[in-house]
Order: structure tokens, then C-alpha cells, then sequence
């Protein structure tokens, strides 16, 4: 199983306080691993496996060559690298989607039926194959160390560039029932109106608006990766299901400066202008 990974859409590299190690958490292999504040991997150990492809909510992590069968045994990826956003993707582009889940001796056995079963349910042309078939996990983890003893070439293949707004709708996705509409919700009554949360997000799910002071908020953008949560320092920001699909408009509370005439958030509890003129002269001052 080919896996290309681009550590440009890692939300450590929006981010660099982020502490999101979801892949590095489910590669079986060792084959990733965190270092300087990012995501470092060794592709030389990777199995292929694509686990990290379903831990990863930024898609930094892509499945090469997907076709209408899966199965590990034939060199495509374990069932647990699919999401069940793949499966409704895959139904689409195929048709229909037969898949191989003979994991009941597997040790990478995992949420991947549950994936399967559910995606079932939602009613797509997904033909599972079950049963017993060995620990088809164990011998990709072999391979892997055998591959990297003989220098062969390796599945995963990674690159890295500058982080970019990344284009994200899963509109489709909640209309099927393959997603739920969460997105950011900003608490008022906590907010300072900093604008770090519009700042680092991954897909523009949240933006504010620095001199109206508004927030827009899109949970069909909203790639729920948490950066906006992790990112606020004062715990104004939730990830929340919202039940539908909208885009919401929050406006923050504001107040004239008497002194400069400078317009602020109420909740930051002083001018921002003066605030930094007042430190400004007492450092240059030694006041």
C-alpha cells in the first residue's frame, strides 16, 4: 500500500504548541514520532497498514490507488485506515465497494469493522468478506523489517512545504449520515477577541474579523481537528455538534477607550492602545 504524507497540513505545523499525535499513536510500526514541536517519520519502518491516514483529521496522510476492492492481503491497506468518509468516496466512484474484513485473528484488529458496519447501515454498496484469515497484521510488520534490512523501497513517501488554507466541505458527508455537523463555538462571555483561533485554523472554519469584531463560523468547513480549542488560552472555543449545517455570525461586546477613542472587546478589560503605551514607557523608563 502506497501512503504519500504531506506534513504541510499537519495542525503542528499551523501551530506549533499543538499536541496532536493521533498518527504517531496509531502506526503499529514505530514508524512516526514527534520531535522539535512536529511529526518526523521513518519510512524505512512503515507496514503500510494506512492507519495513520484514519487518525490523522487534517488528511496529511494519503492512501494511494484505492479501487473498488480492498484487501490487505492483495497489497491494499488495512480496514482500519478507512474512514467512513472513504467508504461513501469510494461508492461514488465505483459503484460498489467489496471489502476484505477476515480480522478475526488479525493484531492490528481494530475500529475498522465498526467503520465497515456502519457504513453498511448508512445503506452504501459495501460487500464485507469475513472470517478468519490469519495475522495478516503480524506479516506486514515482518515485511516491513525485512524491507528495511534489504534497503527496498519504502510504502510511505513524505513531503513537507508551507502550510496553506486548506479547501474542506462536508456538506456531503452529514447529508449522508457519514458525518455529523460539528464545528467551533465561541463563548462571549469568555472571549477577549484575540483572533488566534481564527488564526491557526487549518480550513477557515472559524474566522474573525479584527475591526468589527465578529466571528463567521462554519462547522461544513470545520475539519475538526481541535487546533482552535488547543490554541485559546482563555476557554472560549468548543468543538459542538450544531445539528445542521449553517454559518453563524458572533459579534463580541465592545467599548470606547476614553482616553484614545480606541474601540476593544469589553472582556480584554483595557484599551489595547493605551494598555501598550502605559508598558512601553515604563520599560523604556524603568518606571
Amino acid at each position: 500500500m502506497r501512503i504519500s504524507a504531506d506534513f504541510s497540513k499537519c495542525v503542528r505545523s499551523y501551530w506549533r504548541g499543538s499536541r496532536c499525535d493521533k498518527c504517531v499513536a496509531a502506526c503499529p510500526a514505530g514508524a512516526l514520532y514527534i520531535a522539535d514541536g512536529r511529526v518526523e517519520a521513518e519510512p524505512g519502518l512503515c507496514a503500510g497498514c494506512g492507519q495513520c491516514a484514519a487518525a490523522c483529521p487534517t488528511g496529511v496522510f494519503k492512501l494511494e490507488g484505492l479501487g473498488p476492492r480492498l484487501s490487505c492481503r492483495e497489497g491494499g491497506p488495512c480496514i482500519n485506515a478507512l474512514k467512513l468518509t472513504d467508504y461513501v468516496d469510494l461508492v461514488e466512484k465505483y459503484g460498489e465497494v467489496e471489502v476484505d474484513a477476515r480480522c478475526d485473528e488479525c493484531s492490528l484488529r481494530g475500529r475498522g469493522l465498526e467503520v465497515l458496519d456502519e457504513a453498511v447501515k448508512l445503506g452504501l454498496k459495501v460487500k464485507a468478506v469475513r472470517g478468519r484469515g490469519g495475522d495478516v497484521g503480524r506479516r506486514m510488520l515482518l515485511r516491513a523489517g525485512m524491507r528495511q534490512a534489504l534497503r527496498g523501497e519504502p510504502p510511505l513517501q513524505v513531503a513537507r512545504g508551507v502550510p496553506r488554507r486548506m479547501q474542506y466541505d462536508k456538506s456531503k458527508y452529514v447529508e449522508r449520515g457519514a458525518a455529523r455537523p460539528v464545528g467551533p463555538r465561541v463563548d462571549v462571555e469568555r472571549c477577549v477577541g484575540c483572533g488566534v483561533c481564527a488564526g491557526v485554523c487549518p480550513s477557515g472554519a472559524i474566522e474573525f474579523d479584527e475591526e468589527a469584531f465578529v466571528f463567521s463560523l462554519d462547522p461544513a468547513k470545520c475539519m475538526e481537528c481541535g487546533l482552535c480549542v488547543e490554541a485559546c488560552d482563555r476557554g472560549a472555543v468548543s468543538l459542538m455538534d450544531w445539528g445542521e449545517l449553517y454559518v453563524d455570525h458572533v459579534f463580541l461586546e465592545t467599548e470606547r477607550c476614553p482616553n484614545c477613542g480606541a474601540v476593544y472587546p469589553k472582556n480584554r478589560g483595557e484599551c489595547p492602545v493605551c494598555g501598550f503605551a502605559v508598558r512601553l514607557i515604563k520599560e523604556v523608563y524603568g518606571l
